[in-house]
């Protein structure tokens, strides 16, 4: 891999690309753990600063990355309904690496990868920061803390907010219990605020503390709990096409199966944790943008024991 990024300029650089061209070669120059950083404006390749050296697989993933920003594009309207703003901020990642898409500015979207995944959170935290600075530096905007605050960690459970709990008249009782249990000392009014797994593309259970004074303000009128629950539903209907979508997309970055997808607005964020042998997912989401980190550091241990509860020889189907 090349130690000094090198600058692959499209035939739609423009002179008022440079300043973009610097900031970014900078921060790829101090970020070990990120392969390349791709900019586009307007749906067109602008500009990439490599580390790789490697020109063929380049050419591949400015590809993947341009089929990207369309899925963002089109994830971006199907979350503005949920009156958490625009999307900031989409990780995708593999077994093999991760992308981050993050929109800049108006129309212009960065592509930041990493191809190792002991480089996965650090390629993040450092492409939200060159996010930020360029929005701050180039267009005079205000940090919208994509990633959240990382210097924010779960805290202690507010054991006095009652979670409120769903089950699909489906799902086996010997499920529903450990899920009950595990998600009830999980969803909280601080940071992790909504959970679901559905299986089989079908929802199966979930978990929210939608209800509580504490998040009323987010909840009014045709966003009263009972319809923000039916518009997660149907934002979790649509991954059954979309996930498929995505991983086609970035096929000429990594073939590898999505293992992680973040879709980080202004308000909070959704994360989206495949579980490939069930053809399902859980979904977790909190809608406090400081604690946008802090929420997924405590959803990670939640899906790991999930998937430990669907192995087969923990049910008896």
């Amino acid at each position: 891999m090349s130690s000094n990024p090198a600058v692959i300029r499209s035939p739609y650089a423009q002179p008022g690309h440079e300043r973009l061209i610097e900031l970014c070669q900078a921060a790829a120059a101090d970020l070990p753990s990120l392969d390349c950083l791709a900019y586009y404006d307007r749906n067109l390749h602008a500009f990439t600063v490599d580390r790789t050296g490697d020109q063929a697989a380049l050419k591949g993933y400015e590809t993947a990355f341009r089929q990207l920003v369309g899925d963002v594009r089109r994830f971006d309207d199907l979350l503005r309904d949920l009156g958490t703003g625009d999307l900031m901020r989409t990780v995708v990642e593999t077994a093999e690496g991760a992308v981050y898409c993050g929109h800049v500015f108006a129309e212009e979207f960065l592509v930041g990868a990493t191809r190792r995944q002991a480089g996965v959170d650090s390629m993040d935290e450092g492409v939200g920061e060159l996010v930020t600075r360029i929005r701050k530096t180039v267009y005079k905007q205000a940090d919208q803390l994509p990633g959240g605050d990382r210097e924010q960690r779960a805290g202690p459970l507010d054991q006095a907010s009652p979670v409120r709990m769903t089950a699909a008249a489906t799902l086996d009782a010997e499920l529903a219990e450990p899920l009950t249990g595990l998600l009830r000392t999980a969803v909280n009014t601080g940071d992790l605020h909504y959970v679901a797994l559905h299986l089989d593309w079908s929802f199966a259970f979930s978990a929210d503390v939608f209800d509580q004074p504490a998040l009323a303000h987010w909840f009014k009128g045709e966003t009263a709990p009972e319809g923000r629950r039916k518009q997660y539903l149907d934002v979790a209907a649509r991954l059954r096409a979309d996930l498929p979508e995505l991983a086609y997309s970035l096929r000429l970055f990594s073939e590898q199966p999505v293992r992680r997808i973040v879709f980080d607005v202004v308000a909070g964020a959704l994360y989206v944790y495949p579980l490939a042998p069930r053809r399902g997912f859980v979904l977790g989401l909190t809608l406090h943008q400081p604690e946008v980190y802090a929420a997924e550091q405590r959803l990670r241990p939640v899906v790991r024991q999930i998937e430990e509860l669907l192995r087969p020889e923990h049910l008896d189907r």
